[in-house]
């Protein structure tokens, strides 16, 4: 723990010192280029300082505590899964667990999906089972999550 706070003293410190110099420039494009660059930084540094935490807990290798309670369990496994969402492009699926069985609901676009999704679920801590509902419901033509989403330019 003494890890953590020194390196988020240490980012502060110099998020404050860069804060300092960009300040005192003009609004000449050095100065504009100082602010964006400043802006960067500082948002990674704030990044890397919530990132400690979680790394210090995996390089003392710790794990979860498999012996929580369902309503704990359901959101590990829904934070397991979200990448694993978007990656395939699927809907939302819907979770519940009960004596640490996860019980999955939605559509998918193919039998590959649906093994993706349980061996992803099978691999958090404290899941015993998982039982699927998941069906094959999406066809090509259906609409995808991404398909809504703003194109990044």
């Amino acid at each position: 723990m003494a890890v953590t706070k020194r390196v988020i003293r240490t980012v502060g410190l110099a998020t404050g010192v860069l804060g300092a110099v960009v300040a005192s420039t003009s609004d000449t494009s050095f100065g504009k280029a100082a602010r964006s660059l400043a802006h960067r930084l500082a948002r990674d540094a704030r990044y890397a300082a919530g990132s400690v935490p979680g790394l210090v807990y995996r390089l003392a290798g710790r794990h979860p505590d498999p012996n929580v309670s369902d309503d704990i369990l359901v959101d590990r496994v829904r934070s397991s899964i979200g990448g694993v969402e978007r990656r395939l492009d699927i809907p939302h699926i819907h979770v519940m667990v009960e004596d640490h069985v996860a019980i999955l609901h939605g559509e998918v676009t193919a039998d590959s999906d649906i093994r993706t999704l349980e061996h992803a679920i099978m691999n958090v801590s404290g899941v015993r089972g998982v039982e699927s509902h998941l069906h094959i419901g999406l066809a090509p033509g259906d609409t995808r999550p991404s398909e809504g989403a703003p194109a990044n330019t």
